[in-house]
């Protein structure tokens, strides 16, 4: 399973300039693969391996001075990442009852990178949303435009790509203090315990699990030095990335407001249930950020829908940065157009007979699309 991916990730680490690097024989891999068969990966090569996964995943935990949780890495659109993830997602929840679990999932492109990543997709998010804590949704499309439009990198890589995800996440997870929502203070407060923190502030209702993560600036390395950075224009991009549920701040609407009305223009404001921001560099401790507390962007029964922190560190030689992690509604625009595919696909009966080889029949599928109307249907009323 994926060999030379796992030796090219530790080759990678290995030979960067920085002094982290995997530990030997931590890495597991196989030369067999899914054949982009979620049943596959789930019924057949999850029973068969979960027990060797699971003690490297065990051994790690015991070395921890503090286990904060898990965070999972995997792609939707075939039967590895997501079939066996899924499995290894559900045997770390078994084995680790009282540990947060976190997943950082690939959403794969809309026009498609295998036939079948809608029925991988909808029974990994379907599954994912029994065990997971909270489950981060990154669109491969989103990372590909970043990459071409924002970083000027003609033909994305999925190096490049893979960075965008890793730089937004690590901006999002690296360690900041609380600081209050109008700023004007120098103290910094209680640090952020992650995931403890994410969960109960982002993800504490058991129907809302979908993340979404936005971060401002993205640009080349070479146009740092040349740019200008202002917490007003940096915080003013990101909250109409967060009014819109736009996840890039090139060709944002800004006819979309945030007002007594949810409906501007024709277009309906991104509602969220909760949202986090996290601000870095020069004046992240100081700076006013209130406009992201407006009750237009938030559903009326919210217990706490804005928490803010923030680190005087620079991140990635920025003078300034924000990220925003919010439970939003954009999420659920991406479900419900993969469905419609699944449903023309498993009414012609498309590539049932694969999965039912493995295990997976009709009513397998029917209540994962169960599943997946019911977050639909939860988001849909924020």
């Amino acid at each position: 399973m994926e060999p030379k991916v796992v030796d090219r990730a530790v080759v990678s680490a290995a030979s960067s300039s920085t002094k982290w690097c995997y530990a030997p024989g931590c890495c597991f891999s196989q030369q067999s693969g899914s054949g982009n068969n979620w049943a596959r990966g789930y019924n057949s090569y999850g029973p068969t391996y979960v027990n060797d996964v699971c003690d490297l995943v065990r051994r790690e935990a015991e070395r921890a001075d503090y286990l904060g949780g898990f965070l999972m890495l995997q792609s939707m659109a075939g039967g590895t990442g997501a079939g066996l993830g899924t499995y290894i997602a559900e045997a770390i929840r078994d084995s680790f009852p009282s540990s947060f679990l976190m997943n950082h999932c690939i959403w794969p492109y809309q026009s498609g990178e295998v036939i079948v990543q809608n029925y991988n997709s909808l029974l990994t998010l379907a599954h994912l949303a029994e065990v997971s804590d909270g489950i981060m949704l990154v669109e491969n499309s989103a990372l590909h435009s970043t990459c071409q439009r924002l970083l000027n990198i003609e033909r994305p890589s999925f190096m490049d790509m893979n960075a965008v995800a890793a730089r937004a996440l690590s901006s999002a997870l690296l360690p900041a203090s609380y600081r209050p929502i109008a700023g004007g203070t120098s103290q910094s407060g209680r640090p952020v315990t992650l995931f403890g923190d994410i969960v109960e502030k982002l993800c504490c209702h058991p129907a809302y699990r979908l993340l979404s993560l936005r971060s401002l600036p993205q640009m080349p390395a070479g146009s740092i030095d040349f740019t200008t950075f202002t917490w007003p224009a940096i915080l003013r991009r990101l909250q109409q990335m967060q009014v819109t549920g736009s996840l890039l701040e090139e060709g944002l609407r800004w006819d979309v407001k945030v007002n007594s009305s949810d409906n501007v223009h024709g277009r309906q404001v991104n509602k969220s249930l909760a949202a986090m921001l996290v601000l870095r560099g020069q004046g992240a401790r100081q700076v006013d950020a209130s406009m992201f507390s407006h009750p237009g962007l938030y559903t009326p029964w919210a217990i706490q829908p804005l928490s803010m922190a923030s680190s005087p560190d620079r991140f990635a030689k920025f003078e300034m940065s924000a990220s925003l992690l919010s439970n939003d509604q954009s999420c659920a625009k991406l479900i419900r157009s993969m469905q419609d595919k699944a449903y023309s696909m498993f009414d012609a009966g498309a590539y049932l007979h694969q999965y039912q080889q493995f295990g997976i029949e009709r009513q397998d599928f029917e209540e994962c699309f169960a599943r997946i109307e019911d977050i639909n249907a939860s988001y849909k009323a924020l």
